[in-house]
């Protein structure tokens, strides 16, 4: 499998691709550069999956929607007056070779998903290398943090987690190291 990565110096984002089959998630900021990879290496894009509608993850669709007739994948219904087909949490969808498993994560936001594919698990701004997404309060942090741990936590610890911003990181380093995460550092914590 061909799997393509465009860090965005603009905004700070990721975006990935991942092949034969041209699937792209989260489609940033479209640059020059972001172009040049996907034309160099003779890719498609046939499908897009968005994590999260709000915020910077689906900045690039305007101008990707002008070069490619790619179908759209999030949780609600349109992302940027574009028509998507809404996942919900659990549902699996076969897109060329790939499966993919969508989860919703309704205690950091309505609006957003993960995707499972394989051993790699795309989270947005919902998980990245030593940092778990903001909530609104401590109860919804703990609630956020009891819903990471038994869907989340509980895989192979060998799962390999590529978020919306930071650098790569696995399962097992944020099992560790991530203190966001580490239930004693929450305050007002039971449990």
């Amino acid at each position: 499998m061909k799997f393509f990565f465009h860090y965005s110096v603009e905004d700070f984002t990721n975006s990935y691709i991942l092949g034969p089959d041209a699937l792209l998630i989260d489609p940033t900021t479209f640059d020059k550069e972001f172009l040049t990879m996907i034309e160099d290496n003779n890719l498609y894009i046939k499908w897009i999956l968005i994590t999260r509608p709000q915020k910077l993850n689906p900045r690039g669709l305007k101008t990707l929607k002008k070069i490619y007739n790619a179908e759209i994948y999030s949780r609600p219904q349109k992302v940027l007056d574009f028509p998507s087909n809404p996942l919900r949490q659990g549902q699996k969808i076969q897109l060329g070779e790939l499966q993919i498993e969508s989860w919703a994560f309704p205690e950091y936001s309505t609006d957003s998903l993960t995707f499972l594919i394989q051993n790699w698990l795309f989270t947005g701004d919902l998980l990245s290398a030593g940092h778990m997404g903001n909530t609104s309060n401590s109860f919804g942090k703990v609630n956020l943090m009891e819903s990471l741990e038994k869907r989340i936590f509980s895989l192979d610890t060998d799962l390999i987690i590529f978020p919306g911003e930071g650098p790569p990181t696995t399962l097992r380093s944020e099992k560790l190291f991530n203190e966001r995460l580490k239930k004693d550092s929450t305050p007002g914590y039971v449990g």
